[in-house]
C-alpha cells in the first residue's frame, strides 16, 4: 500500500461540501421520523485508506462546517469515527493500517484500527490465505467488528464509500451469474448491516434498551406543545357517554378470533378460558449501513482529494484480474472495448429500470397489501391470521386486451404482485433469513388466490396445509367464514435437523461450596441472543446448573402440567390456565415450536424447599475417595482407574482452591447427578408460565424480532383502518344481534 501519485484529471470537478450534504440527505432518511433527537453523536466511517474512503473522510468532516445542525438519520452528527479493518492477510498491512489511521487524525477524524478475528472461523495456526472462499470470509469477519464497535459506541450510522464505478462492477458482476431483475437492481443506498443477523444491538435490534436509557439515540418524549395538541385532539374525538356505555357492556376484542381457534385445536376443551396474554416487546433499530458516494464517479472523488491535498494509499492486489471476480471485470472494463450493451452508461441505465420495475411492483403490493385483513398477530407465538382479499381482473375495452395472450400476461403480473404480498406476510413468521423467491411461491400462490390460476395448475389446489420458507400456512375451514382465513405459524421442527439452541452457564462451583442455596448470587444478565432467528433472550439466574432454551418437547409436558397442578393457590389452577393459553393461542403442533427454558438437572427441591446439598452422610463416602485420589493412595480398582484420570483437572482445582473432603464430595455429587439426571422444563417464557418458586431462581426478557410497521397497522382494529363512525356502527349492530340473539333463546327455552 503505497501513496499514489498525483493524477491530473481536467474533466472531473471536485465533489463540493454542499453536493455532498444533498446526496447525505437523499441516502440517510429518518428510521424513526417521530424522533426529536437533539444530540450531536458521531457516524462511522468504514475506511480502507483508498481514495474513495479518503475522499468520504473528508467530506464528513465539513458536514458541520457547512450546517451544525445537519441530521444523518435521527441526530445531528459529531466528528466521525474512522473505522479501519486490519485483516492481517499480507506482511505490514499493521503498518499500512497505522499509516492510514494517521491521515485520518490530519483530517480530524478519530480513527481506530480493528483487527479481524480470524480464529473465530479457523483454526488458530492455520492460514486465512489458504481458504478457497477467503475474500467471503473477509467480508463476513469485517462487518462483524464493525458492527460491534459501532453497538460498543452507541453508533447507529456507518457510512461505505461504494461509489458510481463500485456499482457498474457489481450490476456486471451479477449480470454474468444470472440474476434476475431484483438482483440487477445492484447496491442499496441504505440496507441494514450484513452478517450480524445474530448479534443483538447490530441487527435490527436494540431500540428497546436504547429507550430505557437517560439519553437514548432516539428521543420519542414529545414536546410540551405536541402533548398540548394530542390532549387536544383526544378531547374532541372522545365521546364519554359511548365510551362508558362500551365498558359497561364489556365488548371483548378477541370475540372473533376466540372461537374458530378454540374449534381447531383437537385436544379436549376445558372450562377454563384462557386469559389475554401480554404481548412481547418487538425490536427495531440496529446499524444502518449508508452510502452516499453512489452517484458520484471515481473520477470526481480523484479530482476531491487532488483538490484538497487529501493523501491516499492503494492495495496493488486490486489490480490482479485473477484474484476475484471483481477484479476481473474492473480489468476489462479499463482495458478492453466492451460493446455498448454492457459499457457503462448502458449497465447503470438498465439498474436504474429494474430499480423503477421493482419500486413500481413494490407499491402495487403495498396497494393490494391494504385489503389484507390481519384479524390477529401474535408474537407470543409467532402465528398471524389473516384473509387474502379477491382478485378481480379488470377489463379491457379493446378486443387485443382481451385476447388470452393479453389476459395470460395480466395474470401472470398479478401472481407475481401476489408472491411479494405473501413474502411480506411470511417475514411476519418465518425463522429463516432469507425468504423464497416470488417464482418459488407460485403453487401457494394457485391455492390462496384461486382467482389466478396458473397454466400449470388447472383447477386451482384446493386449500389445505402447506410448508415454504419454514413457515406453516393452515387452513381455518367453516361455513361460517368466507373467504377462508389462514393460520401462519412455525412449521414443525424436522427430526433430521439440529433444532435450535441456547445454552447459558450456571453459578460456578466455587462461587456456592461454602454457602447456603439462599446465599448464592448471579453472575449478572447473560448477553441477548437470538433464539430461532425470531426470539431475542437473556437470562438472569443463580441457578447451579446449566440452563438451556430449546423448542418445547411434547415429553416435558406432562410432567410440567404436573408439576402445576400441585399448587393449588386458593382455586386457583396453574394446569389449566397452560392448558387453555396453549388451546387458545398456540393450537396443534404450534406448541412445539415455542422457546421453552430447561435445566439440564432436576432442580425442583432447589425451587420447593430451597435445599440443595444432600445430607453429609450421603456424601462421606464420597468424600472419603475423594480424600485417597488426592492423597494419591492405592485402593483404586483397574476398572475405575481410568475414570481416576478423567478427574485429575478437578483434584487440581481442589488442592488450588484448598477445599475439604466435604467440598469435594459436594463436587463429585453435582458431576454424578449432571450425568444421570434428564433435563426439566421450568418455563415457557413467551407464555409467561413457570414451575411454582421459580421467580426466586431465574427471570427472563423475550423479545420477538423485528416485523414491518405497515404489517402492524394493518392488524388495527381486525384489519382494516376504520374510522370511529363504522366502528360504532359495528358496536351497534353487536348490540342488537346480541340481544336477538338472548331473545331466541328465551323463546326456546320457553
Amino acid at each position: 500500500m503505497t501513496t499514489i501519485p498525483p493524477v491530473l484529471h481536467r474533466s472531473a470537478r471536485a465533489i463540493t461540501p454542499n453536493e455532498f450534504l444533498e446526496a447525505l440527505q437523499a441516502t440517510c432518511v429518518p428510521r424513526f421520523p417521530q424522533s426529536r433527537g437533539r444530540t450531536h453523536r458521531p457516524i462511522a466511517l468504514a475506511v480502507s485508506g483508498g481514495v474513495d474512503s479518503m475522499a468520504l473522510a473528508y467530506l464528513c468532516t465539513k458536514i458541520r462546517q457547512t450546517d451544525e445542525w445537519f441530521k444523518v438519520a435521527d441526530h445531528p452528527v459529531s466528528n466521525p469515527f474512522g473505522l479501519i479493518v486490519d485483516h492481517g492477510l499480507r506482511e505490514g498491512s499493521a503498518e499500512e493500517a497505522n499509516n492510514v489511521a494517521v491521515a485520518l487524525q490530519q483530517l480530524r477524524v478519530r480513527p481506530y484500527v480493528l483487527k479481524a478475528r480470524w480464529n473465530d472461523v479457523i483454526a488458530k495456526d492455520a492460514n486465512p490465505n489458504n481458504l478457497p472462499n477467503v475474500e467471503t470470509v473477509a467480508r463476513y469477519l469485517r462487518y462483524r467488528r464493525l458492527g460491534a464497535f459501532c453497538r460498543g459506541h452507541l453508533v447507529a450510522a456507518l457510512l461505505t464509500a461504494h461509489h458510481e464505478d463500485d456499482q457498474y462492477e457489481t450490476v456486471m458482476m451479477r449480470l454474468l451469474s444470472g440474476h434476475g431483475y431484483r438482483g440487477l437492481q445492484g447496491m442499496r443506498p441504505a440496507t441494514d448491516i450484513p452478517e450480524c443477523y445474530d448479534l443483538h444491538g447490530v441487527y435490527q435490534s436494540g431500540f428497546v434498551d436504547d429507550q430505557r436509557r437517560g439519553n437514548p439515540l432516539y428521543n420519542l418524549t414529545p414536546t410540551h406543545k405536541d402533548r398540548g395538541w394530542l390532549k387536544r385532539g383526544l378531547r374532541n374525538e372522545v365521546d364519554p357517554a359511548i365510551l362508558a356505555r362500551e365498558v359497561e357492556a364489556g365488548l371483548r376484542p378477541d370475540l372473533i378470533t376466540a372461537t374458530y381457534l378454540d374449534d381447531y385445536d383437537g385436544i379436549v376443551k376445558g372450562s377454563k378460558r384462557a386469559p389475554r396474554l401480554a404481548p412481547l416487546e418487538l425490536e427495531d433499530g440496529g446499524v444502518m449501513v449508508y452510502r452516499p458516494l453512489l452517484r458520484f464517479p471515481k473520477d470526481r472523488l480523484i479530482a476531491t482529494c487532488l483538490e484538497n491535498g487529501i493523501p491516499w494509499f492503494e492495495d496493488h492486489t486490486n489490480a490482479d484480474q485473477t484474484l476475484t471476480m471483481r477484479n476481473a471485470v474492473r480489468y476489462m472494463h479499463k482495458n478492453h472495448t466492451l460493446p455498448v450493451a454492457l459499457q457503462k452508461p448502458s449497465i447503470l441505465r438498465l439498474s436504474e429500470r429494474c430499480r423503477a420495475k421493482v419500486a413500481s411492483a413494490e407499491a402495487e403490493a403495498d396497494r393490494l397489501l391494504s385489503q389484507v385483513l390481519i384479524h390477529e398477530f401474535g408474537p407470543n407465538t409467532g402465528t398471524v391470521v389473516v384473509t387474502l382479499p379477491h382478485f378481480s381482473l379488470p377489463t379491457a375495452s379493446r378486443k387485443s386486451a382481451s385476447s388470452p395472450a393479453s389476459r395470460q400476461r395480466r395474470i401472470d403480473h398479478y401472481r407475481h404482485i401476489a408472491a411479494l404480498v405473501l413474502r411480506k406476510l411470511l417475514s411476519m413468521v418465518t425463522p429463516e433469513r432469507e425468504l423464497s423467491q416470488p417464482s418459488q411461491l407460485a403453487h401457494l400462490v394457485s391455492m390462496l388466490f384461486p382467482s389466478l390460476p396458473s397454466p400449470l395448475t388447472t383447477p386451482p389446489p384446493p386449500p389445505k396445509p402447506y410448508v415454504v420458507c419454514g413457515v406453516h400456512f393452515t387452513p381455518l375451514l367453516s361455513s361460517d367464514y368466507h373467504p377462508i382465513r389462514w393460520f401462519l405459524s412455525r412449521a414443525p421442527h424436522v427430526s433430521s435437523v439440529p433444532r435450535p439452541s441456547l445454552s447459558f452457564s450456571g453459578v460456578p462451583f466455587t462461587k456456592r461450596f461454602n454457602k447456603p442455596p439462599s446465599a448464592w448470587k448471579t453472575l449478572g444478565w447473560t448477553d441477548t441472543e437470538l433464539f430461532d432467528g425470531r426470539y431475542w433472550v437473556r437470562l438472569l439466574h443463580r441457578l447451579p446448573c446449566h440452563v438451556r432454551v430449546a423448542p418445547f418437547e411434547a415429553e416435558h409436558y406432562k410432567p410440567f402440567r404436573e408439576t402445576l397442578a400441585e399448587d393449588d393457590d386458593e382455586g386457583y389452577r396453574k394446569d389449566k390456565e397452560l392448558a387453555a393459553i396453549l388451546r387458545r393461542y398456540a393450537p396443534g403442533k404450534t406448541r412445539y415450536t415455542l422457546p421453552a427454558i430447561y435445566s439440564t438437572v432436576n432442580v425442583s427441591g432447589l425451587l420447593r424447599r430451597g435445599k440443595w446439598w444432600p445430607k453429609e452422610l450421603e456424601v462421606l463416602p464420597l468424600a472419603h475417595d475423594k480424600a485417597q485420589a488426592a492423597a494419591g493412595g492405592g485402593g483404586v480398582s483397574e476398572t475405575r482407574q481410568h475414570e481416576e484420570m478423567a478427574e485429575i483437572e478437578v483434584i487440581d482445582l481442589i488442592r488450588k482452591k484448598g477445599l475439604g473432603g466435604l467440598a469435594a464430595a459436594r463436587m463429585e455429587w453435582e458431576q454424578i447427578l449432571k450425568e444421570c439426571d434428564k433435563p426439566q422444563l421450568l418455563a415457557l417464557p413467551t407464555l409467561g408460565i413457570g414451575l411454582p418458586g421459580l421467580e426466586e431462581w431465574l427471570r427472563w426478557e423475550v423479545r420477538y424480532r423485528k416485523v414491518d410497521v405497515e404489517l402492524l397497522r394493518l392488524s388495527k382494529f381486525g384489519g382494516r383502518r376504520i374510522g370511529r363512525r363504522e366502528l360504532r356502527r359495528r358496536v351497534r349492530w353487536f348490540y342488537r344481534w346480541t340481544r336477538r340473539e338472548r331473545k331466541g333463546v328465551a323463546g326456546m327455552g320457553r
